[in-house]
């Protein structure tokens, strides 16, 4: 199989990490690449060898210069993911699309729509299929071994930084602005338990409450910034420790 070129669509890390992965076993290769982000855009470009003149600071001008590689890494953010995927798609690139695939069903499918009217190859980046503690335990309940499968009680266990970090003060902190938490943690989830048992769920339930991360549940003297707050030092949410303290 001959190397595939691809274009990269949002240098963050998700996009970075599938990017490197295809250089790193020869599989792929960058040719040019989207980041609105300056300094991103400048290491990325750097770091796969992409010339100036294709670093482009919006995905609207990589299209615009018309189909530059086999295939695209889309790894915007949640809510723009279709108008990428839908133009890339029509130019006739494949797509690894970062998940969720949208926001709400109708985006997903116009996405849907137009791999299929374009009939190109829409991946969409649920990595968990693919580790090894996956593939054994599939095997497992493919061959029956451990007996027949009636139900399912699975947690999702969001570390306390992870929780912090990307849904109390990251970018996935509303839902207005990105995916709901639900759709944004948890697809994996689905995808991972449907790849397993090879159907459909037929009923699904989830319950949860906003009850910490509140104004009125912040220690006394808290502020509104990690950097000018007299608690910081004790706390374990400390954004200057997390960030700062961890390089």
């Amino acid at each position: 199989m001959s190397q595939v070129t691809l274009v990269l669509v949002g240098a963050g890390l998700r996009g970075q990490t599938y990017a490197r992965r295809a250089h790193a076993t020869d599989a792929g290769r960058v040719v040019a690449l989207a980041e609105p982000d300056p300094v991103r855009r400048a290491a990325a470009a750097r770091e796969f060898a992409v010339p100036p003149e294709r670093a482009y600071a919006d995905w609207t001008e990589l299209a615009a210069d018309g189909p530059l590689a086999d295939a695209a890494i889309i790894a915007t953010q949640d809510r723009l993911h279709t108008g990428p995927t839908v133009r890339l798609a029509d130019q006739g690139y494949h797509v690894l699309l970062e998940k969720p695939m949208a926001p709400g069903d109708e985006e997903a499918a116009v996405i849907a729509e137009a791999a299929a009217r374009n009939e190109i190859m829409l991946a969409v980046c649920h990595v968990l299929r693919y580790t090894p503690y996956t593939q054994v335990l599939k095997g497992l309940l493919d061959d029956g071994r451990i007996g027949r499968l009636v139900s399912v009680q699975h947690l999702e266990p969001v570390g306390w930084w992870h929780q912090a970090h990307s849904f109390v003060r990251g970018n996935w902190r509303r839902s207005d602005t990105s995916a709901p938490m639900l759709l944004s943690k948890s697809c994996h989830d689905i995808d991972w338990l449907m790849y397993l048992f090879g159907r459909s769920p037929q009923r699904i339930n989830s319950f949860g409450s906003l009850s910490h991360f509140r104004a009125e549940a912040a220690p006394r003297g808290a502020a509104q910034r990690c950097l000018d707050c007299m608690v910081e030092s004790s706390c374990p949410y400390s954004a200057k420790r997390l960030y700062l303290d961890c390089l």
